[in-house]
């Protein structure tokens, strides 16, 4: 019974439940969770939430899609109608508790609408004074802060022309809501209303009868789809969303079975309405790619024959280039995707996988119950749909690193073979020719190091978060590297104090696991050794939360001789008597802070 509950609040396809059977689920996982220890959370967070309309209803759902997405949250949530108030009182307590996230969900009641009489040029002073209003209040705010872009009012000023022509309220809204997607600094993501309605056709957010019986403009069927997406909007910036896509071959990205119709009779192309519909889906595979997810093949098949229809048929979107990590075989694909997930160095739970067999998705699912698994219906017209309704991906703050990540990981995958199969590991790490900058952390590189601190899992000594303000302000750099095969541009930060002039406190340290195996991490171990000795400190000291994610620190902190017991706990390394490791990490420092 409690398994059963548990499943279905992790159905990756939660919010396309009808909204009363997940109210249902809302109770029973209530009666249960306290009580259960197979909940896994991956991280506990506190949430304040204020809105501008009754958010009661809105957050009975919340906690459950918060917990599907491996969240626990706490949630404060302030009176009906309060954002108005508060917004415009950055003093307020409400601002100062201590919390992870603010949510916001603001009226377009409140912004200066446009009368008819209204000049071109009066109105676009009105837009970006509303908007600065918002601007100026993220700023003050040091904090991850999610809001919703302001809604199509209930009514238009210049009837269908209203979204097209200046003077229209939705033309107004879609301004105001524009000056802020582009003007927003890093802490802040902007949930899309008309977007989210726009793809979802249970969403109705413009309810008049909903309004006046309770004061919240949206549907009941609204609540799952924005509860999902408040909570996805948190996992990614959290560093919890997905980053590899593990796609099977025959009828997934070409109609048929490639082994048994051979390469002239797969359905692929605009020749049939199925071809296409498998093409399109390679095109959003491929965009997918450029955006820095990572792409691999798991499908049982001949790999010779497999890739043959990549180097032969003339429509197909994607090439080989494009797949990260290609396993074609006749192996368990739950064994295939550990094998991708080690030669990645990544996880379990940053993988989606997709296929249209049953079996094979039920496989996965019972091993690999990290992995996100989605089975694809038959008709290739919806395989896109499926994808994005569950919003694995996260897109909100793209970095040139993030672009780079596909190139990075094919690179890694490289190395990663080499150093398995090098005799001699120091003779291959010597060849590589690697270089280190350490850059102190300011505004042209904050973004990127408080992202990395989010996002970074498998080497993080604690769940210490700073945001990019905070970073700027601390004894804290950046550490960029670079090889022979490419530049990885910022793959790790430190941040750390000095005490008195006798210890350093190291408050993080995270480093990407695209550079993991190059002993980075010794050169920076070494480095923080000389910067305590240069301050005349005796001791560096840190706190270190063991997880199931982090074993690749565990193995270099065990590396340093120490005893890796309780899952928190303080350690201080006496600098004076530290005995530095054998191995020799071949970095060249090219410039040091």
């Amino acid at each position: 019974m409690n398994n059963d509950i548990i499943s279905k609040v992790k159905n990756p396809f939660l919010c396309n439940e009808d909204y009363l059977e997940i109210h249902s689920l809302i109770g029973d996982f209530n009666k249960i969770k306290s009580k259960n220890s197979k909940i896994n959370y991956k991280r506990k967070i506190k949430i304040s939430l204020s809105s501008d309309y009754t958010s009661n209803y809105l957050t009975e759902f919340l906690p459950l899609f918060f917990v599907n997405k491996g969240i626990h949250v706490e949630l404060h949530e302030k009176e009906f109608g309060s954002l108005k108030f508060l917004s415009k009182d950055a003093n307020n307590n409400f601002w100062k508790k201590k919390n992870d996230f603010f949510v916001l969900i603001p009226s377009s009641n409140n912004l200066n609408l446009p009368k008819i009489s209204d000049k071109l040029s009066l109105i676009k002073k009105k837009a970006e004074a509303d908007a600065k209003f918002w601007l100026n209040l993220w700023n003050r705010l040091d904090k991850k802060i999610i809001q919703t872009t302001f809604e199509p009012t209930f009514y238009a000023n210049l009837g269908e022309v209203d979204g097209v022509k200046y003077g229209g309220y939705l033309h107004y809204i879609r301004l105001v809501n524009l000056i802020l997607a582009e003007k927003k600094p890093f802490n802040v993501y902007l949930i899309d209303i008309e977007n989210l309605v726009f793809k979802n056709q249970k969403a109705k957010w413009n309810d008049s009868k909903m309004y006046n019986l309770t004061k919240q403009p949206f549907s009941m069927e609204t609540l799952p789809i924005l509860s999902n997406s408040i909570s996805n909007a948190a996992a990614g910036m959290l560093g919890l969303s997905k980053k590899v896509l593990v796609i099977d071959l025959d009828n997934t990205i070409w109609g048929g079975i490639i082994g048994d119709d051979g390469l002239d009779k797969i359905l692929l192309g605009p020749e049939t309405p199925a071809g296409e519909a498998f093409q399109n889906f390679q095109k959003y595979l491929k965009q997918l790619t450029e955006k820095g997810i990572i792409l691999c093949v798991c499908s049982k098949n001949d790999e010779k024959i497999a890739k043959e229809v990549f180097l032969k048929n003339k429509n197909m979107i994607l090439k080989l280039e494009d797949i990260t990590v290609f396993k074609s075989n006749f192996s368990d694909k739950a064994s295939n995707i550990k094998v991708i997930s080690k030669i990645l160095n990544l996880g379990l739970d940053s993988f989606v996988f997709v296929d249209d067999s049953k079996f094979e998705c039920d496989q996965v699912k019972k091993t690999l119950s990290e992995v996100m698994t989605l089975q694809l219906p038959e008709d290739a017209s919806d395989f896109i749909e499926i994808l994005e309704s569950v919003s694995p991906f996260y897109f909100n703050n793209v970095s040139k690193e993030d672009l780079s990540r596909v190139s990075s990981y094919k690179k890694l995958a490289k190395i990663n073979y080499h150093i398995k199969n090098s005799k001699n590991i120091d003779v291959f790490l010597k060849s590589i020719k690697s270089q280190v900058i350490l850059e102190r952390i300011n505004k042209k590189n904050s973004e990127r190091s408080s992202q990395l601190l989010a996002k970074t899992n498998q080497f993080k000594l604690n769940s210490n978060l700073f945001s990019s303000k905070e970073l700027i302000k601390k004894n804290s750099f950046c550490i960029f590297y670079e090889d022979k095969y490419q530049n990885y541009g910022n793959v790790g930060v430190v941040i750390y104090k000095i005490k008195k002039k006798k210890e350093i406190i190291i408050e993080n340290w995270v480093m990407s696991c695209r550079v993991f195996s190059r002993r980075i991490e010794f050169f920076i171990f070494n480095f923080l050794l000389a910067k305590a000795k240069t301050n005349s400190c005796d001791y560096l000291s840190f706190k270190f939360e063991k997880s199931r994610k982090n074993l690749y620190l565990q193995e270099f902190l065990n590396n340093l001789n120490l005893k890796i017991k309780e899952k928190i706990q303080n350690y201080k390394i006496n600098v004076n008597h530290f005995k530095k490791n054998k191995n020799k990490n071949y970095i060249r420092a090219k410039k040091l802070i």
